[in-house]
């Protein structure tokens, strides 16, 4: 088969009488350049290699008379695989000319070269393969077709094996490139997401600050009614905002669990105290058992099994009417040490062809539903994986009109009782709270009456400044017995005010904290690694601005 100066080389032994087989092309060829100035040596060449395959697949010869064709034609074919070359052709150094020209200006190192020359005398063997990049040498006074053969069957297992780890090198870059676009994609979705929480988060600090000062005023039974409804939609607000958080952080692989000693019996009661309003509101009963048999304090991450519990006694109360809400928590393992924690109501349930979407992302049993109890249908989906992180599984048995029951196992140790050590007394002042100022760093004016607003009320004198360069101007004019620190601000940031704070050391000890729109652990860590010393996230309510304040003075 001839096409323009290429040679396909089949065993074809039909009649011209018989029936032409369909010719299929095969998956791989192997390209073999012969390069020789000798039309008969192409002759030889074609009827010796006729009918030779490699790992099944055929050859396909192309021809070129001299060195000046075989440059073109490997100049414009990136698939020869070897190349034959005649060293005697237009020159007497035409062969290893075109040797470096492929090897050096071509910068092609994946070609296999076989030298096959009839004037060894003129191109010695040893000096050949000293100074020139060939793979064989072949003197045609003694070469046989055997030798041929061999000599092209070891330079096509070379080749392969050069394309293999290329290929292979290329597999490499190439998912290592698609790891660092996903790895940057990730990243800033990431810092879309922080950036998107921390512009929400402003507002919120203002409607859910104000409104918790406004309800402790006096008001009418509307108007209280009225601030409450404002904050359980701005608190709505707020767990759509955490829900997406949580759930990019669990996709991103960037969620970390501690391991910490926590009282279970604590934990308990501060859920109970989450959902006591809600609960009575609804008219339900709501029970938490606690098995008598569990050690008061475990080692895990108590906020992480707090999140999912907060998810599954939310989620049934969300859907239960009338009837009970309960959790149940008992050792169903003791070395080692297994809990099981059971949360069950008596709300409406679920068909069994629907528990399935329970816990896929962004869905709930159906669009009716969303519109009429609301949420973003990741709750549950956030629940499994934090369990999954921990070790465990939730199950859930369900049906329509008679409730519901979420199970999950989770493998814990026995903790010990934090000892209680007062780390900070050395920098607290011991005030009364009246003779205690404060010095705020906030340049949101809404959030310097929200926090101005919530210091007058709990009785502390304070100083509201724009950025940490002012803070640091009223530090040098003014002693303060703490501050808190925005760290998102013009002209200079709170984590280099802080730092500039530190290098003073007069106030070294000075208590700094946190009151920031940020809420994931990178920025936590950015807070305390720049010297502050306690993380107040916003919307900031009165009742933890009040603890904080107490912890440091």
């Amino acid at each position: 088969m001839v096409a323009g100066n290429e040679l396909l080389f089949q065993d074809d032994e039909s009649q011209h009488d018989a029936p032409k087989p369909s010719y299929k092309k095969p998956e791989q060829e192997y390209l073999v350049l012969v390069v020789d100035d000798d039309e008969y040596v192409h002759q030889l060449t074609k009827m010796v290699l006729r009918g030779f395959t490699f790992e099944g697949s055929p050859i396909r010869l192309a021809s070129a008379l001299s060195a000046k064709e075989a440059k073109y034609y490997i100049a414009t074919h990136d698939n020869v695989a070897v190349a034959l070359v005649d060293v005697v052709m237009e020159t007497d150094n035409a062969g290893l000319d075109l040797v470096n020209f492929i090897r050096e200006e071509h910068n092609n190192n994946e070609i296999r070269l076989l030298i096959r020359t009839g004037q060894p005398g003129a191109a010695p063997e040893e000096s050949v393969f000293q100074d020139y990049d060939i793979n064989d040498y072949l003197s045609k006074t003694d070469i046989t077709a055997h030798k041929l053969r061999m000599a092209l069957l070891n330079a096509l297992r070379s080749y392969r094996d050069i394309r293999r780890a290329a290929d292979l090198q290329k597999q490499i870059m190439l998912a290592e490139q698609e790891s660092m676009t996903a790895a940057a994609a990730n990243e800033a979705k990431s810092q879309f997401l922080a950036h998107m929480s921390h512009e929400i988060r402003t507002p919120l600090n203002g409607i859910l600050g104000l409104t918790d000062i406004l309800a402790q005023t006096q008001l009418n039974e509307n108007q209280l009614e009225f601030i409450k409804t404002i904050r359980h939609s701005g608190e709505a607000l707020l767990a759509i905002i955490n829900d997406i958080l949580d759930f990019s952080k669990i996709e991103a692989g960037k969620l970390e669990l501690e391991s910490i000693d926590f009282s279970l019996p604590t934990l308990c009661d501060d859920l109970e105290g989450l959902f006591i309003s809600q609960v009575q509101d609804k008219g339900l009963q709501f029970d938490i058992n606690l098995d008598p048999n569990i050690p008061e304090f475990l080692n895990g991450d108590p906020l992480r099994i707090k999140q999912v519990l907060l998810n599954l006694i939310s989620n049934s109360l969300k859907f239960t009417h009338e009837g009970y809400v309960k959790l149940d928590i008992r050792q169903s393992q003791a070395t080692p040490l297994v809990l099981e924690f059971k949360v069950s109501d008596s709300g409406i349930g679920i068909s069994e062809e629907k528990q399935d979407q329970l816990f896929k992302p962004f869905t709930q049993v159906d669009s009716s539903t969303t519109r009429k109890y609301g949420g973003t249908g990741l709750g549950l989906q956030i629940s499994q994986r934090l369990v999954q992180l921990m070790g465990g599984n939730i199950r859930l048995h369900s049906q329509v009109d008679k409730g519901s029951t979420f199970i999950f196992d989770l493998h814990l140790n026995a903790g010990i009782k934090p000892v209680s050590v007062d780390d900070d007394s050395a920098i607290r002042s011991n005030k009364p709270v009246e003779n205690i100022r404060i010095l705020v760093a906030e340049d949101n004016k809404t959030n310097q009456l929200v926090i101005s607003t919530m210091l007058k009320r709990l009785g502390y004198q304070y100083d509201l400044c724009g950025d940490g360069q002012e803070a640091l101007s009223q530090l040098d004019k003014q002693d303060y017995d703490l501050v808190l620190m925005d760290c998102q601000m013009p002209t200079m940031d709170g984590f280099i005010a802080t730092q500039n704070i530190r290098k003073n050391p007069d106030l070294k000890n000075l208590p700094i904290i946190a009151l920031t729109a940020g809420a994931t652990e990178k920025e936590q860590k950015q807070c305390f690694d720049s010297g502050m010393n306690d993380f107040l996230s916003k919307p900031i309510k009165l009742n933890v601005l009040k603890d904080a304040l107490e912890r440091w003075h």
